[in-house]
Order: C-alpha cells, then structure tokens, then sequence
C-alpha cells in the first residue's frame, strides 16, 4: 500500500523503514506467490497493474484486520486490562475469593472477572477447552497442558444435625458414619468420587438420600435429617445451634486444593497477577476463616484493598 501512494521504491522504503534492495524482494515475493505482477515497473513510477487493483481492497482489509490484532494483543499484555473467567470450587468462591476478587478489582480496575462454581472434575474439561483462565479445584491435578500449585490441605468433617446421637462427640469414626443415609455431591464432583474411594477402602458403599450441588441445600436437608453430609472444613463454619460437625477418624480425610492455569495461559499478565495475588492470599483466607471466623480474614483483605 505505502508503495502504491508514493509511487517509488525508494520512498516507499523509507515509509516503510526498510531498505530498497528489501522492500522489491518482498513485493517480487508477493508477485510470485500470486502469480503475477503487481506493478508496472516500466514507467517513472510504479503503478499498479491489473492484478494489483484487484489485490489492493484486500491487502487493505488485511492491513486493517492486523492492526486491529496488534491493539487487541497490547491490550491483552496489559497487567490491568482483559477478561478473566474463574472456575472454582463452591466453597471457595461462597466464602474465600469474593474478599479476593475486591482486592484484585481495586488494584486492577480495567479488568472484568466471570466466576462460575463447579465441581473439579467439570473444572478441569472447562479448562482444558479453553472456556475458562484460572481454576481452583480439589487435587491432584495431572496433565501435561496444566501447572498446578497447591494452595492447602484440608480437613473433611461430618455435618450432623444437633440431636443426633453422633453430634454428643467430638470426633467419629468412619465406619459409623458409613452405615447412615448420606447427603451427596452428584455425580462428576471430585468430592462424590474420593467419598466412594473412602468408603470402599473401609469396605462400605454409599447410601445415597440425596444428591446436590450447592452448600446450602446441603445443610438444609442435613438440617431436615435426611441424611448426614461429609464436607469440606470451609463449608461449615459458623453454623445455627441446630446443626454440628465431628471429626472424622480412623482415618481421617483431607482433600488438597489447588490453583490451576493451563502453560499457554499462564504467563498472560492479568492471568499472571490474579494467580499470584490468589497463590499468596488465598491460604491465609482459609485460614483465618477455619481457625479465627471471618471477620479477621475480612480485616485483612480490607487492608490489602485499602
């Protein structure tokens, strides 16, 4: 195009920022490819040929179309700019990352957050096919296009309704829990399959009441007695006076979770600084929401926002 507004090679080169010599091999490069002519050399100035008119409407739609490209990736590589789609546990995203979410908004006010709960096993397909950036989910997670890091372990208890007889104890072992009615992840969650997996090692099966997916269904039908739950620590804390969690023992359960990216994502740098303010703080959320209740984790995220 630069050579069809000036009309000569050498001018058109400079335009350009190239040399001479260059800019006629990539025109003759082009004529080549195409398989013809795409200017009249034979005159002071360089025309264009029939071949050129009819390449010219496309060559500009091109040239559009890749600066158009040029500003949407600059966008993209900026810390504080882009769309970022979050997948996440239900008790993450209920209790721990919304405080986050406020952080990383404060400091990166250009960016928009999607975030949709999941179960890990949904999780990682949604990732893997490009639907969502950023996963944190029950592990282990092993695929050679993801990077996990793991963000903490943690305890799985029973939810008991206040006057069951189990509710008198602090802790319980599995086998009595196996023998009750069980409020249930559906199918697909990576909690439903690891209870099966607990249950079948201790040579029990699951006793289904009750399939669900959302945190609150769960302690209102635990609450109806229609069976007992066993959830993630995360997920019940700070209950009514009709509702009580034992510990399980013999064996104890845990569940580790973890914050994943798929390699060709990771380094994008608003992917990059929402995995790194989640990598440090997250933890600590946790923490401070099992051991101390909310409002000192609350206190903190306020001061990290602030």
């Amino acid at each position: 195009m630069a050579l069809n507004h000036c009309g000569s090679f050498r001018l058109a080169a400079e335009q350009c920022g190239v040399s001479q010599p260059g800019l006629s091999k990539q025109i003759m490069a082009l004529e080549g490819e195409l398989g013809g002519p795409l200017f009249d050399r034979t005159g002071r100035r360089a025309s264009l040929t029939p071949l050129g008119e009819c390449f010219l409407p496309y060559a500009r739609r091109a040239h559009k179309e890749l600066e158009q490209a040029r500003t949407a990736i600059g966008e993209l590589l900026k810390p504080d700019r882009g769309e970022i789609c979050i997948a996440g546990l239900h008790s993450v995203n209920a209790y721990l990352l919304p405080a986050l979410l406020a952080i990383f908004r404060q400091k990166h006010p250009g960016t928009q957050l999607r975030l949709t709960s999941l179960g890990s096993e949904r999780i990682i397909k949604v990732l893997l096919d490009r639907l969502v950036d950023v996963a944190i989910l029950m592990g282990p997670v092993h695929s050679p296009e993801l990077v996990s890091t793991p963000l903490y372990e943690e305890e799985l208890v029973v939810l008991l309704p206040a006057h069951h007889p189990l509710a008198r104890r602090p802790s319980v072992r599995l086998a009595e829990v196996a023998i009750l009615p069980q409020v249930v992840f559906r199918d697909g969650y990576a909690m439903r399959t690891a209870l099966v997996q607990h249950f079948r090692a201790i040579g029990a099966t699951v006793d289904v009441a009750v399939e669900l997916n959302t945190l609150e269904a769960f302690k209102e039908m635990v609450r109806q007695e229609v069976g007992v739950a066993i959830l993630p620590l995360c997920a019940v804390q700070h209950l009514g006076t009709d509702l009580v969690i034992a510990r399980l023992e013999e064996p104890s359960i845990t569940r580790r979770v973890e914050l994943v990216c798929r390699k060709d994502n990771y380094q994008v740098p608003v992917v990059a600084a929402f995995t790194r303010l989640v990598a440090e703080h997250l933890p600590t959320a946790f923490a401070r929401w099992v051991h101390t209740g909310p409002e000192p984790w609350l206190r903190e995220a306020s001061y990290l926002a602030g």
